[in-house]
């Protein structure tokens, strides 16, 4: 069976926490929640204060990871090459995947020749075919990207937490800001086209939180290189960031571990909780360089 993507029994749990702090004002639009003060509202949380969601988060830390990713050699992202081979953007290879999947659910011998061939698994045919074989397809047809961070076959091994405001008792004060379509032709603003959107103001702290599960060292440098993104404030959140919104930093990061395979760590960790955590120091160098 292939470890690494096996997800049966927890073996380790890494958490990462620090301050992610707004550079720029920030807009998330709360979709079609009706507001009579602004055309497009932030996202609060229940009690009315501005919010991160974890979805928005992760989907900026996967693409950030996405598009360095390509740069290391023997690495693969099925996001930038639609014609890679991977489960998630590959259709006819994906019906193979869940042809065999079906036969493995119901423990019955696979017998779609078709698919075993499309998969080059044509030794398989006529075995009752169980995770083992499943987590060996997994391993070979998804990319590196979908191997960490999910996707519609595989679970991710990173939980992205919302994040909300650092100080709770901190009441930020949000603005309108009023913006107008331009005429892409004419470069001159539309008639009866001005809009006004809802930001969070710049210097506002979010706490950040991101929780690993069974991490393989692939999966440790590819989230090392998002957080060294982050930290160095060359990933964008939001909308609206083409005036300039959305600019942010993590600063403050740390790193607390649990190895659930050491008896006396896990019994510590059921009893006390996560251990202290450490400054980040040379993770990220290490993790990366292990790549």
């Amino acid at each position: 069976m292939n470890t690494t993507l096996d997800r049966s029994q927890l073996r380790s749990r890494y958490r990462f926490t620090g301050a992610l702090v707004l550079d720029t004002a920030l807009h998330i639009g709360g979709g079609r929640e009706a507001s009579a003060v602004t055309d497009s509202p932030i996202v609060r949380d229940g009690m009315g204060r501005p919010l991160i969601p974890g979805s928005s988060f992760k989907g900026a830390f996967r693409a950030a990871v996405e598009r360095l990713l390509p740069n290391l050699p023997g690495y693969r992202t099925c996001a930038l090459n639609p014609s890679d081979s991977c489960l998630s953007m590959n259709g006819t290879l994906s019906k193979a995947y869940r042809a065999v999947s079906e036969a493995a659910s119901r423990g019955n011998a696979i017998k779609d020749a078709e698919a075993l061939q499309m998969l080059q698994r044509t030794q398989w045919q006529g075995q009752e075919v169980n995770e083992t074989h499943l987590l060996d397809l997994l391993n070979e047809y998804l990319c590196d990207t979908c191997k960490t961070f999910g996707s519609i076959h595989l679970a991710s091994v990173a939980r992205f937490h919302d994040l909300p405001l650092k100080s709770p008792e901190y009441t930020a004060l949000t603005q309108i800001r009023d913006g107008v379509g331009i005429d892409r032709d004419s470069e001159r603003a539309v008639d009866k086209n001005k809009f006004d959107f809802e930001i969070v103001p710049a210097q506002t702290a979010f706490a950040f939180s991101l929780t690993l599960e069974n991490p393989s060292p692939r999966d440790l440098g590819l989230i090392a290189i998002g957080l060294q993104e982050f930290i160095s404030g060359m990933v964008p959140l939001g909308g609206i960031r083409s005036r300039g919104l959305g600019q942010c930093h993590l600063e403050s990061v740390e790193v607390a571990q649990v190895d659930f395979t050491q008896s006396a760590a896990f019994k510590n960790y059921l009893v006390s909780g996560w251990p202290q955590p450490q400054p980040l120091g040379n993770f990220i160098e290490q993790q990366i360089a292990a790549l």
